[in-house]
């Protein structure tokens, strides 16, 4: 399992104080089915669902910095991965305090729920059919290929929703400031509230519920017909809809 780097980088501060980063791997027994949980502080967070599997694997490159290459590398070292079980889910925790953080890649089993809450870096999560659940506090979220209810929460971010497929699951997406994209979803139920941002509907869309954007745009790349039971609102901005070549009506 490789994570890629490019999210979260720790650099230099003021010529004295250098990164240094501590890798740590392990995997857990879970079943076909687990619920997780994951606290993370600053770093990325990506999760990918994988058929057949009954573990939950982890990749987590610590960061920290220190007086010198050597120092920062221990203090990375000692950023904690605490792994624990509470009330049958698996729970993982990473708080090392001032000047660290963690970018964790996982795989999990594809019927998984998941709940992860960020403190700030961007939240990927994809392949999975059990619900998802994500509170970012800053930084993007993106979910793409899901089967189950997704719960979205970001106050500082860009949102994108793709390849959600559920008759009778449900998404509750709440955006503050950030654009909203929404692609190919077929859910039962929709609702979702972008305090300032541009949301734009595009490929294939079922179901019903409600957008309401207080200042922004909403861009419907989309048949009006696959809208007719989607309540679209505005506070301040316009719906504008487009034909398939993007011509706008």
């Amino acid at each position: 399992m490789t994570l890629v780097f490019g999210g979260f980088l720790l650099v230099r501060s003021l010529g004295e104080r250098v990164s240094g980063t501590s890798v740590a791997r392990d995997s857990v027994d879970s079943g076909t089915k687990p619920s997780l949980r994951l606290s993370n502080g600053p770093g990325q967070v990506s999760i990918e669902g994988g058929a057949d599997l009954e573990t939950v694997g982890y990749e987590v490159v610590r960061h920290a910095r220190g007086s010198d290459p050597a120092a920062a590398k221990r203090n990375a070292s000692d950023v904690p991965v605490d792994l624990s079980r509470e009330d049958s889910a698996i729970v993982l925790v990473t708080d090392g305090g001032r000047e660290t953080g963690a970018d964790y890649a996982l795989r999990v089993p594809s019927a998984s729920d998941v709940e992860i809450e960020s403190e700030t870096g961007g939240v990927e999560v994809s392949g999975l059919d059990g619900d998802v659940t994500v509170r970012a506090e800053a930084g993007d979220v993106e979910i793409r290929d899901a089967g189950g209810s997704v719960t979205v929460e970001a106050p500082q971010g860009d949102v994108t929703i793709s390849g959600i497929n559920t008759d009778t699951g449900q998404a509750e997406i709440t955006v503050g400031s950030g654009d909203l994209s929404l692609e190919n979803v077929v859910l039962g139920t929709l609702e979702a509230e972008v305090e300032t941002g541009e949301v734009t509907l595009s490929g294939r869309f079922s179901g019903g519920g409600q957008i309401l954007v207080q200042t922004g745009d909403i861009i419907a790349r989309i048949p009006s017909e696959e809208t007719a039971n989607l309540d679209l609102e505005i506070r301040v901005g316009e719906v504008v809809r487009e034909d398939r070549g993007g011509e706008s009506q």
